[in-house]
Parts: structure tokens; sequence; C-alpha cells
């Protein structure tokens, strides 16, 4: 006899790979060990069911080691985060991936609102200390970069203009190509990662908020680092920044400080929609080994969550920072495409970030180029590139 809490599990895994029509010791065999390795916190083995289970609740992460943020990273998972299982599984099972607009793929296009203000003068001191950076690690590219880069301000100091104020242009940029982004943006700062110069980003909010409603883009929470550990801080940003940009459908945490057994729970209490924070820092792929949206378990309710997770497979900062693969926007260029034409093979939903500092064509180093070359190939290869918000709510339909 199955027990009752492995008949939930199961069925909602195949609910969400699109088996609705199958059931676990009908048409699936009951492997009781492998069901009782996952309930142990082991990786199950002999069944591809209680496997997808594994990963699309993210049994690995329960208690798991965390790096210096709280994030779990994908150098200690047991997935291959280029080869999502829940995809292997609706292959073997000869399901058809869903067609989100209809399309073959889509990718539902975001960005974090970090740093809307560069030359403030605590950004002019940080231009300053990444020329010496460069220059001591032997990088005289970024040496010329970043000195150009300085070389402007004044220029911009008398225009009123900044590098990291293309929030216009990245909307034109977009309505040209037929879509729209979602932009998720800070409602506070209370710790030193959620940026510098706080009040450089309280003195712009309103009129950000302004240019992304008038550009026609969607609006989120930017969860801050301490909202993603403090349910009372995360319903206040919540509150305050729908009172300028209203009701939110969204959110990302800052740092991806995501716990699926923690504070998903609380933003779907706090009635978000979605969450688009569930991927990995440190390397590019399917956090949850699915390549689509889908409602996280909630392990205290032995039920899914009400909301939906837009899975984030890459972003910008992954490829480009030293601290993680490093690469010049040519050199990533191949690396991300590669995640374009494996959704245009196997069908997939799921979003990329980019930072909105990686628009300015004098400082960009090519990630803006990056960007709108990633929405063409989408088009061209049967894709469709939408706001986060738009991706979740035909999934909420779907996953009813």
């Amino acid at each position: 006899m199955i027990p009752p809490e492995v008949e939930r599990r199961a069925r909602w895994v195949l609910d969400t790979v699109g088996a609705r029509d199958l059931g676990l010791g009908d048409d699936l065999p009951y492997v009781e060990s492998a069901w009782e390795q996952a309930a142990h916190g082991e990786r199950p083995e002999g069944d591809d069911l209680a496997e997808a289970f594994f990963h699309l609740a993210r049994v690995e992460e329960r208690g798991a080691e965390r790096d210096r943020h709280g994030r779990f990273a994908a150098a200690s998972s047991s997935l291959d985060p280029l080869d999502p299982p829940l995809e292997r599984l609706r292959a073997r099972l000869r399901l058809e991936p869903p067609r989100w607009g209809g399309a073959r793929f889509a990718i539902a296009l975001t960005h974090d609102v970090d740093v809307p203000w560069r030359w403030t003068r605590v950004g002019v001191r940080g231009g300053a200390a990444r020329v010496k950076h460069a220059a001591l690690a032997g990088r005289p590219r970024d040496v010329a970069a970043e000195t150009r880069a300085l070389a402007a301000v004044p220029l911009h100091k008398a225009r009123g203009t900044d590098p990291n104020w293309r929030f216009r242009e990245i909307c034109e940029l977009e309505r040209s190509l037929g879509t729209r982004s979602t932009f998720f943006l800070l409602a506070a700062h209370r710790h030193r990662a959620d940026g510098p110069v706080p009040e450089a980003y309280e003195s712009r909010r309103a009129r950000l908020v302004e240019t992304l409603r008038a550009g026609g883009a969607e609006i989120g929470l930017h969860a801050s680092y301490t909202a993603a550990d403090d349910p009372a801080v995360l319903a206040e940003e919540q509150e305050a920044l729908a009172a300028l940009a209203g009701p939110l459908a969204g959110q990302r945490f800052h740092y991806l400080r995501v716990d699926p057994h923690g504070n998903l729970r609380e933003l779907d209490r706090l009635g978000f929609r979605y969450d688009s924070s569930l991927g990995f820092a440190d390397a590019p792929g399917f956090r949850a080994g699915i390549a689509h949206p889908f409602r996280p378990w909630d392990f205290e309710r032995e039920a899914p969550l009400g909301l939906v997770e837009v899975p984030l497979v890459a972003m910008d900062v992954t490829y480009a920072e030293e601290r993680y693969l490093g690469l010049s926007a040519r050199a990533a260029e191949p690396r991300l495409l590669a995640l374009v034409r494996q959704a245009a093979e196997r069908g997939g939903g799921f979003a990329v970030l980019w930072h909105t500092d990686r628009f300015d064509r004098g400082t960009s180093r090519g990630w803006d180029r990056l960007y709108r070359r990633l929405i063409e190939v989408v088009g061209a290869a049967g894709g469709v590139c939408v706001s986060a918000g738009e991706l979740a709510a035909e999934a909420a339909e779907r996953l009813a």
C-alpha cells in the first residue's frame, strides 16, 4: 500500500510535468525504497519519479551548507545544473512541454535595480578603486575602460545624466523588439550589501517608478538583504513599494537569498503571485531540476504553495564577475545562447537576469549588445521573450 504522503508528493510531481492522467502504482511503479531515501534526505536511486520529487522539492537544501550570504551553491548540488531531471522525466513519459504564449519556449526578461545612479561621491571613489585593482591585477583593458568611464564623469555632472540611469532606453529597446520585461526595485536599504548611498536610491525611487510605468514595464519587489530573514521587514517593504507602484505580483530576493523551505512560504502568505529567486549565483542552470515554472512544495503543509516559482537560469553577474566565471561578454555569448538552443529543442519557460548597470554603451563592455543579441536569437529560434509576470500568470492557469 502506498502511503498517502507519497501519493501526494508523486501527484504534485506528475501534475507539474503535465501527467495529470497518470498515477503512481497504476501507470508508474512504486519503488518503496526510493521514496524512503527521499524522505530521509538522500537522493533516490532506481526511481525517476522519486528522484524528480527530491530535486523539485529541493530536499537536498534542507539543512544544507550555504555560502556567506546564506545561498545554496551549484557547487554543493548533486544536480547537473544544465540537465534538469524533471525534463528527462517529461520526455520519458512522452509528454509535450508547455508552449508558453503559443511559442516553442519563453524567456522572462528581468532586471534587478541595485544601483540606479553610479556617479555619487562614493561611486566615483569606487571607480578609482577599480582602476587601481585592475592595474595591480594586470588587466589593461579593464584599466582603460574604467579610466574612460571616470573621464566622462564631469560631462554627466554637467548634463545631469548617469550611465546607470538607462531605464527609458531599456524599455524602448525591448519595445522595438516586440517585448517587455520586469524590473525588481529595492524598497529600502538596511544592510551594506543593499548598495552604497541609500539616499541616492531613495531620492530617485518615485521617478524610477514613473519612468518604468511610462515605458510599459512590470515592477516587482527586490526584497532587501535582511528581508529574506525577517517576515515583518518583507511585509514592510512590500507595502512601501506598492504605495508607489501599485499592487505587486512578483518579487526577487536581493543576492538571491531564497530559502525554498522558509521565505517562499512568507511570500505566499503575503499574497505574492510569483517569485523568481530560485537560481544559482555561481553557475547558470536549473536549481530545481526543471526548465518551467512550478508551485514549490511546502513540507509543513505537505502541499504545494499557491505562488508560482519562475526559475532563474542565467544572469549577467554569474558570467561576468571574477568571483564566479569571470568571462567577457564575447566569451559568455556561446554559453548563454546554448541555453536558448536547449530550450528551443526541449522546451522551457524560465527567467534571465540582466542588471540595469550594464546598458550604457560606454561602460557596459559589450553586455548591452549581448542582451539585445539574446532577445533576437530567442525570436529566431521560435521562442518569445515576456515579462516574469506574464509567464507566471500563464503558468498559474496551467498549474491550477
